[in-house]
């Protein structure tokens, strides 16, 4: 972590380089961009190009982009300058810094500039990040305003790589995509939600994410991270409630390039082990279609448990204590002093996740199961559904909680 004087210098180095924003913005667009030149032409020219969800035209002034040129070498700022003067009702701001080295990592310049969003914007505006590798959809910015029109607190947008020339990892890259959207299915006939209803994603991270300014404040804001920001962000918001909306309709499409300059667990360097797990016949090992079903079942029982403050006499939870290497009583205890529900899930799942003996499928299998299963399933399994913006229970059809916790 920088210390607060240099932090607070690097803050003012960015405000004194922007412009008051327009009356009008509602959302504030985020970019960091460290030598991006051969990509940011066709970032820019993709958020300029906006427009709604009916094929009509989008105001330039709901909106703006703030790119973060920070210790570039090659012409990135150039290039954004001369965009913004060939655009001129396009609302771009180019902030140019040179960060040091000691502390110069994505998610410090993430926080740099959403914490500058969430001084810019009114109450209600929207903060949304994206990579200067992305193509945004062309109605990605509507999508955004509706989704938070129906209630969303934050949004993750579906993250497509289209296919290029690198090709080792894509096989792999594709049967985790399948994986996890028929995870997603099976958590929403299991646990059903209002507020991210099926059909939806799974994905949450740098190229595109978007939360309100009231729960960015709330969460702590984006985690100065040298890599996993994205994620870490995420989690933060679900460890006060705030629930993700996976909305199709907020799309991108980025780069696969391989770009060797984040240090630790990053998207590119996934693709690189995908790749050499392909390459050597190696396969990834995950969640059985059993083990997700536990899970979720598990996740239902939890919420109840938490706003009850007792798990009761729900056998499933006696099933996750043994499961935890615990007993009920000391699960009973996580319960009450857990914080919120999501800090309480977040913990659970996060332990499950670490067991080693709980991955127990290849992809191909887990893949097998998961659709079969899914597919032979008559409607909906409604153990449960909860209210947009909230995990609490709420009703059902007729206003009947339907609950299968016990």
């Amino acid at each position: 972590m920088p210390d607060p004087s240099e932090d607070g210098l690097l803050e003012r180095g960015i405000a004194d380089q922007l412009p008051p924003p327009h009356p009008a913005c509602r959302l504030c667009i985020t970019i960091p961009a460290k030598d991006e030149a051969e990509f940011i032409g066709a970032t820019l020219k993709a958020l300029q190009e906006q427009g709604g969800l009916k094929g009509d035209l989008l105001s330039p002034d709901t909106y703006e982009v703030i790119i973060l040129a920070n210790n570039c070498t090659d012409d990135t700022a150039e290039r954004v300058r001369s965009f913004a003067l060939t655009h001129p009702s396009f609302r771009l701001h180019l902030v140019e810094l040179v960060i040091p080295r000691s502390v110069a990592r994505v998610g410090l310049v993430r926080k740099l500039m959403m914490d500058e969003a969430w001084q810019r914007l009114p109450p209600g505006g929207i903060i949304a990040t994206t990579d200067a590798d992305t193509i945004v959809d062309r109605t990605w910015v509507a999508a955004t305003f509706r989704a938070f029109e129906r209630g969303a607190r934050a949004v993750g947008g579906r993250i497509v790589v289209p296919p290029t020339e690198r090709t080792g990892y894509r096989k792999i890259h594709l049967q985790d995509v399948t994986y996890r959207s028929l995870q997603a299915l099976l958590e929403s006939m299991i646990d059903p939600s209002a507020g991210d209803p099926w059909p939806r994603h799974f994905q949450h991270y740098g190229p595109s994410m978007a939360v309100s300014r009231e729960a960015y404040r709330i969460c702590g804001g984006m985690p100065p991270l040298s890599a996993i920001e994205d994620a870490a962000f995420a989690w933060a918001l679900e460890r006060i409630d705030v629930e993700l909306v996976h909305d199709p309709a907020v799309r991108v499409y980025t780069s696969d390039r391989d770009s060797g300059r984040i240090e630790g667990v990053a998207f590119s360097e996934s693709l690189k082990e995908w790749a050499n797990m392909q390459r050597e016949n190696r396969q990834p090992v995950v969640f059985g279609l059993q083990h997700c079903i536990d899970l979720f079942k598990w996740k239902v029982a939890l919420r109840r448990a938490f706003y009850e403050r007792r798990i009761g006499k729900l056998p499933v939870l006696f099933t996750l204590a043994d499961y935890l290497g615990c007993t009920p009583h000391e699960l009973q205890r996580q319960v009450v002093e857990a914080p919120s529900f999501g800090a309480l899930y977040q913990d659970v799942r996060q332990r499950l996740e670490a067991t080693h003996s709980f991955s127990d499928r290849t992809f191909p299998q887990a893949i097998t199961e998961l659709r079969r299963f899914t597919r032979s399933a008559r409607g909906p399994l409604l153990f449960s559904t909860h209210r947009a913006g909230t995990d609490r229970p709420g009703a059902g059809k007729g206003g009947r909680i339907r609950s299968a916790a016990g």
